[in-house]
């Protein structure tokens, strides 16, 4: 069964969604507006740890299983390699498995390549989930978000063009 290091969090789009949580915390957890996980320090969860927790799924829950999320708050800053190897291990357990979800900060968009992104996408990774917040540079540079919105609006693209779905959060008021 998952092992969860809470508070855990998921959009509500993926209420249904099966949690696996393959990094612990956020890797650009410096951003001033986001309490989220101030609590935990950040870490990417081995490979080994999360094909066991895939495995132990007993088998009659599995037919069920028709969307995953893949937690925490950037777990696509996971390393490549391992990403495939679990997104595999999804697809092979669940038969019915049709998308599986993450956070993207834009720090791990820059850690992935348009060729990486398009082979996520082929082994299921169908959705994004990014924090743009602002589109004001003066606003995103006081809430330590570390990009420009030039970039992110980039980086965005990056991942659409990979054919992926994004689902872009804007802070009114920020």
């Amino acid at each position: 069964m998952p092992h969860y290091v809470e508070p855990l969090f998921r959009p509500p789009s993926e209420a249904r969604s099966l949690i696996f949580q393959i990094t612990v915390g956020c890797s650009q957890n410096h951003c001033t507006f986001c309490g989220m996980y101030k609590m935990k320090r950040f870490r990417i969860r081995p490979v080994e740890e999360m094909l066991q927790e895939i495995a132990g799924i007993p088998h009659h829950y599995r037919q069920r299983v028709d969307r995953v999320f893949l937690a925490d708050g950037d777990a696509l800053v996971y390393p490549f390699a391992g990403m495939v190897t679990i997104l595999e291990s999804l697809a092979a357990t669940f038969p019915g498995l049709t998308r599986v979800g993450s956070y993207a900060s834009p720090n791990s968009l820059t850690t992935k390549s348009p060729a990486e992104l398009a082979i996520l996408r082929e082994k299921k990774l169908r959705i994004l989930y990014f924090g743009l917040e602002s589109g004001d540079d003066v606003t995103l540079a006081a809430v330590s978000k570390g990009f420009d919105a030039e970039k992110m609006a980039a980086l965005a693209l990056k991942a659409r063009e990979a054919g992926m779905k994004l689902s872009v959060t804007a802070i009114l008021g920020l």
